[in-house]
């Protein structure tokens, strides 16, 4: 039973051109924060931020609502049309009578499952960000890539999800891919002395194995929330409570332990109040869209292939990065690595786009 197929793949394709929109929009304007001192890695305010734009998806809740009961219905007047009434009418004139059809129904929110994603997301996000501060961009990249491997493993193991041969070659490929684009900056002689001692070094590479594995947990799990029950509840609800739970733990740290320390972690220069509260109401907005395209693209393609899209956004990171801040900071410039490892993973997006949905 399908839908208006292409309508909703044009619907699916929209989400995910926002979803890599959005994502570098959040990337790029919480590095302009910490390049301007507005923000600190432990400061958790890019964090808040992002969990604010989460809990704003809940005025979208009504119109998506609607769409989805307008689809049902549709979907419903489909099934009536392939029904031969010629041999049915008598039999079902008087059985519509009595059993009028059940409208779109909306599936319950369990609280307790939701604060189980807002944990795995707080938890992930923060060693993920600790992790990335003690190990630098170059290896980091190379472990957080895993996720696309994570997920797909653990989707195979928990969800009984099959994925198509050509799609795990497409998931190692991307992983692949962007191991390469970070060869660069892993193999360059000035990372030793940056990233500290070999303990050191080690913790950083653990914290972020963790926080990776945390945010496949993540990721399983919403799909597993999304697709198991029955009915599933709304998508955009489900980000707008993980939002709040995510927004009130946020709030708890930067109470607890920004603001004793507010004025060794900010030092704003080079920019105005005006503009850094603009550069904030930016990020809230699309961090609100980025999450309401992610728990959509859940709901329709799947974990793993969000996962690639992560991948791909991690490409485009690396071209834009190269032409604004190359000149000032030779860590971004793109380099034969990174061409060749964009490539791969361009590729293997479009392999495994076409190789059939993950679901």
């Amino acid at each position: 039973m399908v839908l208006n197929s292409s309508g909703e793949r044009l619907y699916t394709l929209f989400h995910q051109c926002m979803f890599l929109l959005t994502g570098l929009v959040q990337t790029f304007g919480s590095q302009w924060m910490f390049y301007k001192g507005a923000a600190s890695g432990d400061s958790y305010l890019t964090q808040l931020a992002t969990y604010l734009g989460m809990t704003c998806v809940i005025f979208l809740v009504p119109s998506i609502k609607r769409r989805q009961t307008t689809k049902y219905e549709l979907v419903q007047q489909q099934d009536q049309d392939q029904i031969d009434l010629q041999t049915l009418e008598q039999e079902n004139d008087d059985e519509d009578d009595e059993k009028p059809k059940k409208g779109y129904e909306e599936g319950v929110i369990h609280h307790p499952s939701i604060m189980k994603l807002s944990l795995l997301d707080t938890v992930a996000n923060f060693c993920v960000t600790l992790g990335f501060s003690i190990v630098g961009s170059g290896l980091y990249q190379i472990v957080y890539s895993s996720i696309v491997i994570w997920c797909a493993i653990l989707s195979y193991f928990l969800m009984n999800r099959k994925l198509a041969t050509v799609q795990w070659l497409a998931i190692f490929g991307t992983s692949a891919g962007l191991t390469v684009c970070s060869l660069s900056n892993f193999s360059s002689e000035s990372t030793n002395a940056e990233h500290g001692t070999t303990a050191l070094m080690m913790f950083g590479t653990l914290l972020t194995v963790g926080g990776t594995f945390f945010y496949a947990c993540l990721y399983v799990y919403s799909d597993y929330l999304l697709s198991k029950q029955q009915p599933p509840p709304l998508p955009a609800r489900v980000c707008s409570y993980v939002g709040m739970y995510t927004t009130a733990i946020s709030l708890f740290w930067i109470a607890f332990y920004t603001m004793p320390r507010f004025d060794m972690l900010i030092r704003v220069h080079d920019t105005t109040p005006n503009e850094v509260a603009f550069m904030y109401l930016l990020l809230v907005v699309a961090s609100g869209l980025h999450a309401w395209n992610y728990y959509e693209l859940i709901d329709r393609s799947g974990n793993v292939a969000t996962g690639i899209l992560q991948g791909l956004r991690a490409v485009i990171v690396y071209g834009l990065s190269h032409l604004w801040y190359c000149a000032s900071d030779s860590a971004q410039c793109f380099t034969v690595y990174k061409g060749f490892g964009s490539l791969l993973v361009i590729v293997c997006v479009f392999v495994f786009t076409i190789s059939g949905p993950s679901k």
